[in-house]
């Protein structure tokens, strides 16, 4: 449901322009190039989101994970992490935790990021893959008092398998029941569900190449999609502020050049009339047997008459 809107308009900008959205290669270096600097986050999957924008240009993604760990970051708690991992992404700076976990966190700067890893993490020191599985689904699920019940079983499982000689890092000696005790309580607010947000990524992808490759059908679409929305006559604005951007006009409407719906219209796009605030279905049904190819003013206004639409429409 999140990506309803989305998948419309790729769906649509790809007919436009005669693709498949699978033929889109998520690895193409363009769509990390567009990323860098960006200042049009507007109808980019997940991006446009104020939170995700502002993570977006301090990571600076150049590849889908770093994409995929943009979304992931962009969310209550995670955001704390941001720091860390973009200076992971830009700078390579690394502060293991605990050598037994670097294989698993080393990819993400150090951070805990997805579900899956703290499933790795659980399995390292003897928990089994069912027993990991319930983790994962307790955190996913954000069940805070389940997870404290997990301290104790953690202890044991230390002990159990030796794990408990601590190790001297950069903030010091930590015990490695500890470090994945204080994973495992943090990520219980934030911890993603890595598929998901990969999925999220390629689709975030998606967006980002068609509408910097494409942009005049990428905005049509955006703009067609607008009726759809609590308050189009908003999205619509959303939309105009960045089609100066691009080099693009958003052609007020016309009585005779405009279709009930946006169009492309040269290197511009025409308003559509049927987004026109106040425009009824009645006047919609006046306007249909009105329109028609005018060689002069007269005819206009003889056809409006018979039609009966006021000329002030």
């Amino acid at each position: 449901i999140l990506g309803l809107r989305s998948v419309s308009v790729v769906d649509d900008v790809c007919k436009q322009i005669g693709v498949k959205a699978t033929d889109i290669d998520l690895n193409d270096p363009f769509v990390y190039r567009s990323l860098q600097d960006l200042e049009t986050p507007h109808g980019l999957f997940q991006i446009e989101a104020d939170t995700n924008y502002r993570v977006c240009q301090k990571v600076k993604p150049k590849n889908l994970e770093e994409l995929s760990a943009v979304l992931a970051l962009g969310r209550p708690g995670a955001l704390g992490f941001v720091k860390q991992y973009s200076d992971y992404a830009n700078h390579n700076v690394y502060e293991p935790i605990h050598p037994l976990f670097d294989e698993i966190l080393k990819s993400t700067g150090g951070v805990a990021l997805y579900q899956e890893q703290l499933m790795q993490m659980a399995h390292k020191i003897g928990f089994t893959l069912d027993e990991a599985e319930i983790l994962r689904r307790i955190v996913g699920k954000k069940k805070v008092k389940e997870v404290r019940q997990w301290k104790k079983k953690i202890r044991e499982k230390v002990d159990e398998n030796r794990l408990s000689s601590e190790w001297t890092g950069i903030k010091g000696s930590v015990d490695v029941g500890d470090v994945l005790w204080k994973v495992l309580e943090d990520s219980a607010n934030y911890s993603f569900n890595k598929s998901h947000s990969i999925c999220y990524a390629a689709l975030a992808a998606i967006t980002t190449y068609l509408k910097f490759t494409h942009p005049k059908e990428f905005f049509l679409s955006l703009l067609k999609m607008t009726k759809h929305e609590p308050d189009p006559l908003a999205e619509i604005n959303k939309v105009q502020t960045e089609l100066s951007l691009f080099g693009i006009k958003l052609l007020p409407p016309h009585i005779t050049k405009s279709q009930m719906d946006f169009t492309i219209e040269g290197e511009n796009i025409r308003y559509g009339l049927t987004s026109i605030k106040g425009i009824s279905d009645k006047t919609i049904e006046k306007l249909n047997d009105f329109r028609a190819e005018f060689s002069n003013k007269f005819e206009v206004f003889q056809a409006a008459s018979e039609a009966k639409v006021g000329i002030g429409v």
